[in-house]
């Protein structure tokens, strides 16, 4: 611990340090040979940069308590509420019931799935390019992926998103399949679509723990 921060130490054949906050938790990579002094100098220099990370994470826990705590889901960025051991998994009257919380994934792909595809292919028109394929998975940290043989595989969770969150993922994607990278270029591309993309990306780490949910 360092200035009341609590952070992991992960060393590897690496040349350079880092510091990642990965919502509660502080990880620092470092080079194996590198001394513990010179490690907690380099958290000591960036306390007030991990301070904040830390603090915009619990203020997205605390706005989002009701999810976390499996009284609440979220769709299309609005709380709903939730009751769980319900015999089947659907929506009504505004309230989604669920057999149990690992259900929710059975949920969204049944009933949101097929959205998320349909936006996809309306927003290619747009970005123009065509994927070959695009399908809904479970990721364990990703929100999309775009793989070189143009086929774009989206995390269900997404329809748990605002739609401008998800129109953001999805137009992120696309431009995939004319920058296999994230050059300059690339982002450029995004900004030609989404001209307000930096804030986009930067409100999308307020959802990040969906990721860890529902497992």
């Amino acid at each position: 611990m360092v200035e009341g921060i609590n952070y992991t130490v992960l060393k590897s054949r690496r040349k350079t340090i880092s510091i990642t906050v990965q919502q509660e938790r502080v990880i620092v990579r470092a080079p194996i040979g590198m001394n513990d002094e010179r490690i907690n100098g380099f958290v000591k220099e960036h306390a007030a940069w991990i301070r904040k990370k830390l603090a915009e994470y619990n203020g997205a826990a605390n706005r989002f308590a009701g999810v976390r705590e499996g009284k609440t889901v979220l769709l299309d960025g609005v709380e709903k509420p939730l009751v769980l051991g319900s015999k089947g998994n659907f929506e009504k009257d505004g309230v989604v019931y669920l057999k149990e919380l690992k259900s929710a994934q059975n949920f969204f792909k049944k009933m949101r799935s097929f959205l998320l595809v349909e936006k996809t292919a309306l927003l290619a028109r747009t970005v123009g390019g065509c994927p070959e394929d695009v399908s809904v998975r479970d990721f364990k940290a990703r929100w999309g992926s775009c793989a070189a043989n143009k086929r774009i595989r989206l995390n269900w969770r997404l329809s748990m998103l605002p739609p401008d969150l998800q129109d953001y993922v999805l137009v992120h994607e696309l431009c995939h399949l004319k920058h296999m990278n994230h050059s300059s270029a690339f982002w450029a591309e995004v900004k030609k679509i989404l001209p307000d993309y930096a804030s986009r990306k930067k409100r999308l780490k307020e959802y990040a723990f969906l990721t860890l949910l529902y497992r």
